[in-house]
């Protein structure tokens, strides 16, 4: 390991990346704070996460959409994580929402049920949900990371929008029953897709694929339902949404009311988040800390409330 206790080494994916990690750099050392901060230029997230592993960079600012591959595919963790509530650091909730008629439902015995998800790759409706299967060891994906196999041998059928598009199944061996509680446009065309013509896309598209009993879980932000009640969606199937149609599933096998969305999520999501090797999580941290301190005592704004790095990084 060729860098100096206290100094982290950042990976960056765009010219606008690396500008803002220099810029950085250069401010952190005029104003003495201890440690130094390289930027490293990685090809794409993934090279990104393998130049952590094998010790090349330390850290990355990267999305939620990729924390979980990081974690699970490369062994890293988090160290920090971006913030736009002072409170608590939380962007949203993910939550999984059924028909309160489903008695017999628990997120611990899911396999063979239907799910509905706002598309494929998001956050709420893919990486949060499927981490969670997996970290409960309801699903196992392998060292080749085959997350949609392992998803449809799981379920019973899913409506996934966009499972079945070339860029998320170039060989087109995504299983079937992925799309299986999709509906399509009005017309029966464009099942599946991953745009607003397939009826079940998007989180108001997920919700109504448990609404209308297409499927048993829809996983969701905690605001969904709220957004598409009280003549907020006037889409036949919303009208008449109430509250008391639908309850949460909580990741302990319980259910829960709507409104007890803080004590019943599968995640709580920041926008963004510090990705690094375990044994460099406190290391990372302190440096990231005397940072802040150093730039927030002299009055520089940081759109971070929490960790400034991880905004300035990204695009």
């Amino acid at each position: 390991m060729f860098f100096l206790f206290g100094s982290v080494s950042w990976c960056v994916l765009s010219d606008a990346e690396e500008q803002k990690c220099l810029d950085l750099a250069g401010n952190a050392t005029a104003r003495n704070i201890r440690g130094t901060l390289e930027c490293v230029r990685g090809l794409n997230t993934r090279d990104c996460m393998d130049r952590i592993k094998n010790g090349t960079a330390d850290a990355a600012s990267m999305f939620a959409d990729d924390i979980y591959a990081a974690g699970l595919c490369h062994g890293l963790e988090l160290s920090a994580g971006e913030s736009y509530n002072a409170a608590d650091g939380i962007s949203y909730y993910v939550v999984a929402m059924a028909r309160r008629s489903s008695s017999d439902l628990s997120l611990l015995e899911m396999h063979e049920r239907s799910s509905c998800h706002p598309g494929m790759r998001t956050t709420v409706g893919w990486t949060v949900p499927i981490g969670y299967l997996v970290n409960t060891s309801q699903i196992s994906v392998g060292e080749q990371c085959n997350f949609p196999k392992a998803v449809g041998n799981f379920f019973g059928y899913s409506c996934v929008p966009g499972v079945k598009d070339p860029q998320h199944d170039p060989r087109g061996n995504n299983p079937k029953n992925l799309c299986e509680a999709c509906i399509g446009d009005e017309n029966d065309r464009h099942i599946c897709v991953n745009n607003p013509r397939e009826r079940h896309y998007g989180e108001a598209g997920a919700l109504r694929c448990v609404a209308e009993n297409l499927g048993d879980v829809a996983f969701v932000k905690h605001t969904t339902l709220f957004d598409n009640m009280d003549g907020k969606n006037q889409e036949s199937w919303a009208l008449d949404l109430e509250l008391e149609d639908l309850k949460l599933l909580c990741p302990d096998g319980t259910d829960a009311n709507l409104d007890e969305y803080e004590r019943c999520h599968l995640a709580a999501v920041p926008a963004n988040a510090v990705v690094v090797r375990v044994e460099d999580k406190c290391r990372v941290w302190k440096f990231l800390e005397r940072l802040q301190v150093g730039v927030d005592r002299r009055n520089i704004s940081c759109a971070c409330l929490c960790v400034c790095l991880c905004v300035l990084f990204s695009d």
